[in-house]
């Protein structure tokens, strides 16, 4: 059994679907036995770790961690594994071990660190677990050796989300995860692209990336979108986009098509990007920040709202 740990990062009421234990769990959906257990869920995850090695052979303990709580949560954990079962395997992936590689290896709990995309670079990894390959032959991958000597193996080349299946949601208590916001009493998230082309000095997706991004399809979002919608029962109100960038490869029209006309859709970006007009003429809603100038904005849409103005009524927005 592979156990996919999302230590605790947030309090309950802002928690969100695990996504990069989900982008994990999809690749071992159908061919492995795996169990994900959330902190921001569960109130004692090492207790459950614990519980589920006494129950079955654990093959692999593979943790997520971004800088700051998450990692914090991520120690004690990994520390009584470690103390309790010292032969189980334990990997980090996330921003942390993608940006500080070397801090990670450090660490006497961990055994490999994955940097960037991890979906692949897991697959590989269990083969090394079960002796079928070499560590050093594992693209993404660093490890540590016998005599503890830190090992970083070539970089792995970004792929598309297209080219990965799909979340298995139904393998979570989804009811937990649909939460109120800003955008609505029951609210949820998708992640439809992969790293970013700005280089921010406050945000690891640039180093753990490289300036790159990788969007998915129109068709797969759609299909991410409405698959769990039917299947659980969700009732999408708000489509809210943040990929600007998308935007400007991708016409809105391709990404509103598929859209109920029901379906809210809501983006950010800046007052002069062209998608605002197409925006408008979807009838759909658009965030635009105000200039650094402070000049009026144009006379895009009566729904075109100012972030200045959506902040005082709902809070300070992500990623502005």
């Amino acid at each position: 059994m592979i156990i996919l740990f999302n230590p605790k990062a947030t309090r309950p009421k802002n928690r969100r679907f695990p996504l990069s234990v989900l982008a994990l769990a999809a690749m071992l959906e159908g061919r492995e036995d795996y169990v994900i257990v959330d902190g921001n869920v569960d109130p004692d995850p090492a207790a459950t770790i614990l519980s589920l090695i006494k129950q079955a052979p654990v093959e692999l303990l593979a943790v997520t961690v971004m800088p700051g709580p998450q990692m914090v949560s991520a120690i004690e954990p990994c520390k009584q594994i470690r103390l309790r079962y010292p032969k189980i395997p334990i990997v980090w992936g996330g921003y942390f071990p993608s940006v500080y590689t070397e801090a990670t290896l450090n660490a006497p709990y961990v055994d490999f660190a994955v940097r960037g995309q991890g979906e692949d670079t897991l697959l590989e990894l269990l083969e090394v677990v079960r002796a079928q390959r070499t560590p050093d032959s594992v693209r993404g991958l660093s490890f540590k050796d016998g005599n503890g000597a830190h090992h970083h193996n070539p970089e792995r080349l970004m792929k598309s989300p297209d080219a990965f299946p799909q979340y298995p949601y139904d393998r979570l208590p989804t009811e937990k995860y649909i939460r109120p916001s800003f955008f609505g009493k029951r609210t949820a998230v998708h992640q439809a692209s992969l790293g970013c082309p700005f280089r921010c000095s406050f945000c690891a997706i640039g180093p753990a990336f490289g300036s790159r991004q990788k969007m998915e399809s129109p068709a797969r979002t759609e299909a991410a979108a409405c698959r769990p919608c039917h299947a659980l029962g969700w009732r999408p109100r708000r489509w809210w986009q943040r990929s600007v960038q998308a935007l400007a490869r991708e016409p809105p029209a391709r990404w509103l098509a598929w859209l109920p006309r029901r379906v809210r859709w809501l983006a950010v970006g800046r007052p002069r990007e062209r998608w605002l007009a197409q925006a408008r003429a979807a009838r759909q809603w658009a965030l635009a920040p105000r200039p650094a100038h402070r000049r009026p904005l144009p006379a895009v849409s009566r729904r075109t709202v100012r972030t200045g103005n959506a902040s005082s009524i709902y809070g300070s927005l992500p990623g502005l």
